[in-house]
């Protein structure tokens, strides 16, 4: 006999009574909400359209705000219900309902992103997309995604394609707490009619309170705050304030509630329009859409056929709300891939193109459509099947078990995923190993090699020599790196096939420095300034390199010639932060500038002052929205600075830049790595923002410019001497550094020599000389 079908006692029939009594809300409506299904379609509308970059809504992302609310009241709503009719909440049904609804069409879209991974994404990708297939089929995706620090609202990079799964992630992890929740209210309460009323509301508003602070705060500091769960319950917990208050809704006069609606629906569309991906979102912002969506349910009993409904009703919002869900599951991959096509983020188009976008929406249709039809429906309508023969605990444990082979099959998707990849070592190991491949593994390599090309003349030509004050002209004439790779040639041969690299094509991405203390390098949230530690810990003179990732790639060269020479090597870098002072950079996602980068660099002040480098090296990356005036001058404010503290100052040109992501390129084209060069000026061009403007501004400043060991000719290629020479699109692979070892060193003692410490000393290659 089941708890349901238990004798009812005197006992039981008290605390029936008591329950129903402490509650005092009205059943659940039964009948159907057609505002509801409205807005549904036009959160889901408006979320498809952002993505495939329809610029009249630029605030589309909202629509998922307007699901969390409405989540936030059915959930609620459902739980208050069954409390009131039950006298209990039972937690195993709750969830298996849950399981049943959500699960099933979840994993046939899994399935369907692993096929679509494996036919159109690079190789490269497939570990990083199984991975975050195993977090979304277990609901922890949100949390991934803020840890690596993934911007949601920027789409200017090629994205996983299971990204959107963070907002499921979310209301997963709410539905897991906030029944227990009101249960351990129900419990407390015991039949207190007042208790529970007070309890309920005291809960749920500071719940509500505590989430929207988080939120605004977190926003601030944070880009991360996004897709975590704190800074998302407030949007929640409106939905729950708007079902804990049903009992009022309903006695408002129709016209009071006719203008509620109408406002509330207007905020929705506002939202859409007027929210951008400079907004500090969620944070304050998120009210816009929250509360508009809000006062429609609030809206919906009492302004009848006057409301919001009257429009919300129109079939096709209907028929696009009956399918919310599995466009939402279905809509993304295919935009991803898309982007992936079109190579966003990889030398294509910045943001994917519109007309990409529709398309790619218009062929999600059709599997979001048979998903609803052939999957979301039919289970459905079998759990109804269910708990017509089966006893309610038998129907709830045999969905219960379906919600967990669902699950399971999910994450055996992702192991199934990660599993075919190419094997690629996890980040820590890579960078034990890698720097240690030029010695072991072959000799010249890299870098090295340029001095080996003695059938051009111009390899074994000496650079000739450029006085301190000599003219950049003089210096343009010796283009070049001078000393041990002597003069490069003025082409290198761009290799047919990738052969053999030093370091596999699939560990490239992986090959970065090796930063000591792991946290010491500062990503895109922290304000705090690290300092990492390479070279001679007891060097009696300390070189300091400041600025974003493009300067710490340079450690990997410095540290070993920090051991050789008795050099204390540190570096103070942040994520795409430059060293400039007073700067407010522009960053896409950010409420139109990046604080933490503006912090960072007033921090930076003080731990430069408390380490006292002798000499700081400065070096930063392409910052085209903020300008290159702006840049220069920020970082000649930087230098004044260090010249006032007695610190000599140098500049660390930047490398060209790829238009592409050339691990990628290469595993695309390995029979044909031509098609992974590109012209040097255009890398040029697109590089080190500022850095001429700042070295024609400023004669006497020493600069280091590495280009002609990037790249020596007119031609970058890709790989040289065996060796893969970006990482990515902008960032040197730390075996490539490696082989620079020499190059560097030859540019920099001269700057850190105890005798021209005072004097003006220009190494290496005059920047604009490297075209």
């Amino acid at each position: 006999m089941t708890s349901d079908q238990a004798p009812l006692t005197r006992t039981r029939a008290r605390a029936l009574h008591a329950a129903r009594h402490a509650l005092r809300v009205p059943p659940v409506p039964r009948g159907f909400r057609a505002d509801i299904e409205g807005m549904r379609a036009l959160a889901v509308l408006g979320v498809m359209l952002w993505h495939a970059g329809v610029t009249l809504l630029p605030g589309g992302f909202a629509g998922v705000d307007v699901f969390f609310v409405v989540s936030g009241f059915l959930m609620t709503s459902l739980l208050l219900e069954e409390g009131r009719a039950r006298g209990r909440i039972d937690l195993a049904r709750f969830y298996a309902r849950r399981a049943r609804r959500l699960l099933p069409a979840a994993l046939a879209a899994l399935a369907g992103t692993a096929l679509l991974t494996v036919v159109f994404l690079p190789r490269g990708r497939w570990a990083e997309v199984g991975g975050d297939l195993v977090a979304s089929a277990t609901y922890v995706v949100n949390w991934r995604m803020a840890w690596r620090s993934v911007d949601y609202l920027d789409l200017e990079r090629a994205p996983s394609p299971l990204q959107h799964y963070w907002s499921l992630s979310v209301e997963e992890q709410f539905y897991l707490l906030w029944p227990v929740i009101l249960l351990g209210l129900l419990v407390y309460a015991a039949g207190r009619a007042r208790v529970f009323r007070a309890a309920s509301w005291v809960v749920t508003l500071a719940l509500f309170g505590a989430s929207l602070a988080l939120s605004w705060w977190w926003t601030l500091e944070e880009p991360a705050a996004y897709f975590v769960t704190p800074t998302r319950v407030h949007e929640l917990m409106l939905g729950a304030i708007v079902a804990l208050g049903a009992r009022a809704w309903p006695r408002l006069p129709r016209w009071v509630a006719a203008v509620v609606g109408w406002t509330g629906l207007s905020l929705i569309v506002l939202s859409l329009v007027v929210i951008t991906r400079e907004t500090l979102f969620p944070g304050l912002w998120a009210l816009l859409p929250t509360g508009g969506t809000a006062l429609v349910l609030i809206a919906g009993p009492a302004a009848g056929r006057v409301g919001p409904v009257l429009l919300l009703r129109w079939s096709p919002l209907q028929w696009l709300g009956r399918l919310s869900y599995s466009l939402y599951l279905w809509h993304w991959p295919f935009i991803a891939v898309a982007a992936e096509l079109v190579h966003v983020g990889r030398g294509g188009p910045d943001t994917l193109p519109v007309g990409w976008g529709l398309l790619a929406l218009a062929l999600a249709v059709v599997p979001a459509w048979l998903s609803f039809v052939l999957v979301e429906d039919p289970v459905r309508r079998h759990g109804r099947v269910l708990a017509a023969r089966l006893t309610p605990g038998q129907a709830t444990w045999r969905t219960l078990r379906l919600g967990l082979n669902c699950t399971l099959a999910g994450a055996a998707l992702g192991v199934a995923v990660i599993a075919v990849a190419p094997p690629s070592p996890t980040e820590s190991a890579a960078r034990w190993r890698t720097p240690a491949v030029v010695d072991e593994m072959r000799s010249p390599v890299g870098a090295d090699t340029l001095a080996v090309g003695v059938d051009d003349p111009a390899a074994t030509t000496p650079a000739p020599t450029t006085p301190a004050d000599a003219p950049v002209e003089a210096a343009a004439a010796g283009s070049g790196v001078s000393g041990a790779l002597g003069e490069p040639p003025a082409v290198v041969e761009v290799p047919q096939e990738v052969g053999e690299p030093a370091v596999p094509l699939e560990q490239v991405p992986d090959d970065v420095p090796a930063l000591k203390p792991e946290d010491c390098f500062v990503g895109l949230s922290g304000t705090r300034v690290g300092v990492c530690e390479a070279g001679d810990p007891d060097g009696t003179r300390t070189v300091a390199l400041i600025g974003d990732s493009h300067a710490s790639m340079w450690m990997t060269a410095l540290d070993q010639i920090g051991r050789d020479r008795g050099w204390r090597v540190i570096a103070m870098t942040k994520s795409s932060c430059p060293p400039a002072r007073g700067l407010t950079i522009e960053r896409t996602g950010q409420a139109g500038d990046y604080r933490q980068c503006s912090t960072w660099q007033d921090n930076l002040d003080e731990v430069l002052l408390e380490q006292s480098p002798d000499v700081v090296l400065l070096s930063s990356a392409s910052y085209g929205t903020t300008g290159a005036e702006k840049v220069a001058a920020g970082l000649g404010r930087r230098i004044d600075m260090l010249d006032e503290a007695g610190m000599r100052a140098a500049l660390i040109r930047d490398v060209p830049r790829a238009p592409f992501d050339v691990p990628a390129c290469l595993l695309e084209n390995q029979e044909d790595v031509p098609q992974c060069s590109f012209d040097r000026q255009d890398g040029l061009d697109a590089s080190g923002t500022g850095h001429e403007l700042l070295a024609e501004q400023r004669p006497g400043l020493p600069v280091l410019d590495l280009t002609a060991a990037v790249c020596p000719g007119r031609t970058c290629s890709p790989i040289v001497g065996e060796v893969v020479v970006w990482r990515d699109s902008n960032h040197l692979s730390a075996t490539y550094v490696r082989s620079l070892r020499d190059v560097v060193e030859e540019q920099v003692v001269p700057v850190v020599r105890t005798d021209q410490l005072g004097e003006t000393v220009r190494a290496g290659v005059e920047v604009g000389t490297g075209r």
